[in-house]
């Protein structure tokens, strides 16, 4: 169930996950949720880019 969830998720999703995390971030500062949302943003770039590309299918 989870590795549907994941596997749907495209990379604006992940953009704005990571753009939430950083919001949290703000409100209630522990550089936990900071890594996360970079991360999360990282993620989301990077899926951007090859997003066409033959890798993202399984």
């Amino acid at each position: 169930m989870i590795d549907r969830i994941v596997s749907e998720l495209g990379p604006w999703n992940w953009m704005v996950l990571g753009f939430v995390l950083l919001v949290m971030e703000i409100i209630a500062p522990g550089i936990f949720m900071l890594w996360i949302g970079i991360a999360a943003l990282i993620i989301g770039a990077v899926s951007l880019l090859i997003w066409d590309t033959g890798f993202w299918t399984w």
